[in-house]
């Protein structure tokens, strides 16, 4: 078996490479999964080690998405990796398990979906780079980016977290190219915030060259949010593209220089929810190693935009408002 998440199960042997499963119940249903195409067995397997609560009445129901600050559970995620390697092993003979994965209602069962879109997205990457023992992937590179992209959808914490994980191996193998082809994402709330949250890591980064292509990712992401329609205010994409796009911009503009200059452009911006997010970036950067100055600029620029108040004539400075708490 995979190796937990949580560290005090002890770290993984030197013998075993990373992700790899070590024991051979799982294999075992595993390959009887592939044949089959039913990964009932295979899930109730996994389900004392997936960190998740068990399930109650023969079945788990999809919960709803309780917020940021919600307790949740801590999800075996390298489980999830090692059994979806595992899949992407398999190649061709498992796709139909891969589907069967991707239609599941079941929250671990679409991470290791997830997982194992991840591992034959790598394997394309790896084979289209001609790396040595780099095995046959059972479809062409970009087709799990798309398939990943439907599990993206899902509302539930659990599941975003383990698409954004998947995304972050696949950015891995794929590097500048992956970057490009996430422009395919932007066009929806809930997946414009998995995309850039993934591109949002520092260590990931460094294995990326292609700032311009970033910079376009979060063009897109703004602009979506911007021009939203009004009646989509409480939806819950919306409101974490907004929610972590400040910490997002803050990172990636750590990386790339070209991300503070789209910055100091979106602080003309009119929709004040999007001037709200260009002001928490700026704070955000303040927060990072950006220079007071720098960000005193930015600040600066965005004050000189702010609308002027309707009826500002009227307005008296000093006087406090008599009506404020009335009904």
């Amino acid at each position: 078996m995979a190796e937990s998440s949580d560290p005090r199960r002890g770290a993984a042997r030197a013998e075993h490479p990373p992700h790899a499963l070590r024991n051979p119940k799982i294999e075992e249903a595993i390959e009887r999964a592939a044949t089959s195409g039913d990964p009932a067995e295979l899930l109730a397997l996994l389900e004392r080690s997936s960190g998740l609560p068990a399930r109650r009445g023969g079945a788990r129901a999809p919960g709803p998405d309780l917020g940021p600050s919600a307790p949740l559970p801590r999800t075996n995620l390298e489980l999830a990796r090692a059994v979806g390697a595992a899949i992407a092993d398999r190649g061709a003979a498992a796709e139909r398990l891969v589907r069967a994965l991707c239609a599941s209602a079941e929250e671990y069962a679409l991470i290791v979906a997830a997982q194992a879109l991840a591992a034959q997205a790598a394997r394309g990457g790896d084979r289209a780079k001609g790396r040595p023992g780099a095995r046959s992937a059972p479809r062409a590179a970009g087709e799990p980016l798309r398939d990943l992209e439907q599990i993206a959808e899902d509302p539930r914490r659990l599941v975003r977290d383990g698409v954004i994980a998947a995304l972050r191996t696949m950015l891995a193998a794929r590097g500048d190219v992956l970057v490009a082809e996430l422009s395919s994402w932007t066009d929806g709330y809930l997946q414009a915030h998995a995309a850039l949250e993934a591109l949002a890591d520092r260590t990931l980064l460094t294995g990326i060259s292609a700032g311009a292509e970033v910079v376009a990712r979060l063009e897109e992401a703004f602009a979506l949010s911007d021009l939203s329609p009004r009646a989509d205010e409480r939806l819950q994409g919306l409101r974490l593209l907004r929610q972590g796009m400040p910490a997002q911009i803050a990172t990636l503009a750590g990386r790339f220089p070209e991300v503070v200059r789209w910055l100091e452009e979106k602080t003309r911006a009119e929709r004040p929810e999007s001037r709200d997010v260009v002001a928490q970036a700026i704070a955000a950067l303040r927060k990072g190693s950006f220079s007071d100055a720098e960000t005193a600029r930015l600040a600066a620029a965005l004050a000189a935009t702010a609308p002027v108040p309707r009826y500002a004539a009227r307005i008296v400075q000093g006087t406090r408002k008599r009506s404020k708490g009335r009904r």
